[in-house]
Order: C-alpha cells, then structure tokens, then sequence
C-alpha cells in the first residue's frame, strides 16, 4: 500500500480522497492555490504546498507545480480527483517518469476515451451504437459549415477532450454555430488547455444513463448505473442509482454494451461509460478515465467504497466484489446537488445544517467563503430508500431540512424540482430540468 497520497485536486473531492486515505493508513499532502489557502480541506491533509496563484492555469492545471510538490514531500501516489487534470494522458505519464503512481487507468486508455472523437470511432468498432457525429480538428469554418448541414440541425458542440458540462452547446442553425465556436473553444482552452471540438446530432427526448465500471487484474467489474437526466446547463443537478425506468432486460443490455466497448482493452482502475438512451435503445456518448462527481450513489447501493476500491487496485491490491453487484443494488440512492447561484452577492457561510440520517459531502463548513471561480459546489446531499417512490419522499425531506444561510443557492428549485408530479412519476428527459426552470 502507498505510504503517502498528493492529492491534485480541491475543495469536496478533496476531503472525500482524504478520509479515504485515512481508513487505509495512508498519509496525504493537499495542494492549493493563493485562492484556497485555508480551505478546509488543507487543514485536514497532512502536508499542504501552495502550487501557484488563483488562477486554474497557474495552478490545479499545473503539472510541473504539482509534480514538483509530490516529489518534495516523497508522495508515492498522486489521486487526480475529478476535473482539472484528471483526464490528461500527458501528467500522466509525467507521473510515471517521475516514479510517481498514478490512481487512475493507463495512459493509453485516456488517450482513446479522452478524445471524444476517437472514443466514438472506437465504439463503432467494438460494434456499439453511436449518434453521428464528427470531430471539428483541424477544420476551417468553410468545412464545418458543409458538415454541421449534412449531420443535420439542432447538434451538440461539445469540447472533444472536455467534462463537466463545460465546452457544451445546443446549436439550433448554422448562424449560432459559427456564434457558439469561438465561444465554446475558449472555455474549453481555459477549463481543459484544449480547444478540440465535435459536433453530434442531437435527441429531442433521452435519458442520460451511465455505468459504473472498476477495472482489475482479475476483469472488469461493473458497479452499477446511474441516470443522470437532470441536467441544467449542461451540468448535472439530481442522480440516482439504479436507474429505475430500466427493465431488467434492459440494464443487461446496457451492461453488454459497456463490456463490449472495454472488450480486449484490459482497462484499469475507475471509469464510467455514458450513454444516451432513446426509445428503447442506447447510444454510447462518453467515456470518463476517472472518478466521478456522483460516486457517491453508487457507493450507497453496492456498500463499496469505491475510492479506496480505486486507490487498491493501484497499489495493485486484490480487489473482492461480487461480479454481480451492479444487477443486485441494495437499495435506490438520489443525490442532489447543492451549488451557489448567479449573482453572489454573499461568500460566507453562516450555517450549513441537514437531516442527520442524510450523507453529505462538502468541501465546506460554517464561517468559510466560498470559492467560486472553480465551480460553485457546496455539497452533496445523499439519500437512500428501498424503493425509488421511498428514495424520492427521503429526498424532499431532507431538502426541506437544509438550513442554509449565507450565499444564494439552488435549494428552492431542488425542492420544487423534486415535487413535481413529473419526477416524481419518473417522467423527464435530459431536456426537463431546462423547462422547468424556465417555467420558474
């Protein structure tokens, strides 16, 4: 096992790597930016180093800055987290000439998935269904245009090497397009240091449905799925595990697909594949080489803690889970995502309290300020029930008990998302959230 973990991330995820580390007995260095000095989370590590100014490109996207803290502190194990430079094959490989493991899959597999251009290629190899599509690399605004007319309108724009919903665009002609593109290279550059694009044919009506797989020595283990339609701005809102409108027939034909996608690549440590699903049938979009932010549902329904399931398979650690835990959830998990909202007018936190039969995860506590210049997550807040309808009923409770005081955030649309008739019916798309909030 590792003796001590740095961990190339902030705030929530953060704090979630840190206890992990903590029930295995691994030590851990936190780094920060000016902007974070005294965030919580680094006064729960064991060692913190400053990497650079506020700014994400002088700091959490700096691999030399973070290679160079790991090195200093004689970490033998860095853990990306999620975001920043979880997904690039290069720090990866930096990691590895450094001598340095890395808590993720091989770079090779990065490469492939982190491209959303190749993953698709790819996918349509293994014999996986894929929306059409085409990569915008090395494409002048005199080719795209001819192709976005032949692929068809309304499209998706979306940053080839991106997550999190950033880089994103619903294009319904070619005049917003050609507005979009600059606009979508830019945040792509600025969230990912690359401003890759793809356009992809667009469903009116779909769920968004992913897997959770954990790559081993001894195979491929599939943890579950999770729907994760409701989307506002691209960014997820509300997740649960299972996803519930699935037959069971239908889950194994989702849990096909996603060996078939990974068959012959011997794929290591975490990863999710997404897919899109329309009128009975699945259409891989993604595939994400790390941890993700809503792993914590899946952690509810299986009993596994899967970061430090993640952090054992690197220090090359057996791994002992039912091959079958993801067909036989323990229970239905919702999580709902509590985030500060445009203008923020207020950064302290004045209180912060929940249900206490509730998980919650959080980069904060009372009396910090928010940092929002990365993302605006406060916390996560959990529930189970042994149903969905018990699930959904735990959820509006707990919602209802969050006393939050300080900073404007999402918790009225939670609650008045999570009582309409439409979720609690299970009857929405990946379009619902948008809707509604425009109703508000």
């Amino acid at each position: 096992m590792f003796r001590k973990l740095l961990i190339a991330n902030r705030g929530e995820i953060a704090v979630r790597i840190i206890k992990a580390c903590r029930e295995l007995n691994i030590q851990t260095v936190a780094v920060c930016s000016t902007a974070d000095r005294g965030a919580w989370y680094t006064q729960l590590a064991d060692e913190v180093v400053c990497i650079g100014p506020a700014a994400a490109s002088a700091s959490y996207l700096n691999a030399e800055a973070i290679l160079m803290a790991a090195l200093n502190t004689h970490a033998d194990a860095i853990h990306p987290g999620y975001g920043f430079l979880s997904e690039n094959a290069e720090f990866a490989e930096m990691c590895a000439e450094c001598g340095i493991t890395w808590i993720g899959p091989q770079t090779v597999q990065i490469k492939l998935m982190g491209d959303k251009s190749r993953a698709k290629d790819f996918a349509r190899k293994q014999g996986v269904p894929v929306l059409s599509g085409h990569s915008l690399q090395g494409l002048g605004w005199t080719s795209i245009k001819p192709l976005a007319q032949r692929l068809g309108f309304p499209l998706v724009l979306k940053a080839s090497h991106g997550g999190g919903g950033k880089g994103i665009r619903v294009i319904a002609d070619v005049k917003k397009l050609h507005q979009q593109l600059r606009t979508a290279r830019q945040e792509a550059v600025a969230s990912f240091l690359d401003d890759s694009m793809y356009l992809e044919h667009y469903l009116n009506r779909a769920r968004h449905i992913e897997v959770q797989v954990l790559g081993t020595a001894t195979g491929l283990l599939i943890l579950g799925d999770r729907d994760c339609s409701l989307q506002l701005h691209k960014q997820k809102v509300i997740e649960e595990s299972p996803a519930s409108i699935l037959s069971t027939e239908q889950r194994q034909k989702l849990y096909q697909l996603t060996r078939q996608l990974l068959a012959g690549t011997h794929y290591q440590s975490l990863g999710t594949v997404e897919f899109l699903f329309s009128n009975g049938r699945f259409y891989f979009m993604e595939m994400n080489t790390r941890l993700q932010v809503e792993h914590g549902v899946t952690e509810l329904t299986t009993g596994i803690d899967i970061v430090q399931a993640q952090i054992k398979q690197a220090a090359g650690l057996p791994i002992e889970v039912d091959a079958n835990v993801g067909l036989h959830p323990q229970c239905t998990a919702i999580e709902a995502r509590i985030t500060a909202t445009l203008p923020i007018r207020q950064t302290k936190i004045e209180r912060l309290d929940w249900s206490p039969d509730v998980r919650v995860d959080t980069g904060y506590r009372v009396g910090d300020h928010l940092v929002t210049m990365y993302d605006g997550l406060i916390a996560k807040l959990m529930v189970t029930g042994p149903t969905r309808q018990v699930a959904v009923q735990n959820l509006q409770r707990a919602l209802d008990a969050v006393q939050l005081v300080g900073p404007e955030t999402d918790l009225a649309f939670l609650r008045a998302t999570v009582a309409r008739p439409e979720y609690e019916r299970d009857q929405y798309s990946i379009h619902s959230l948008g809707r509604w909030e425009a109703e508000k």
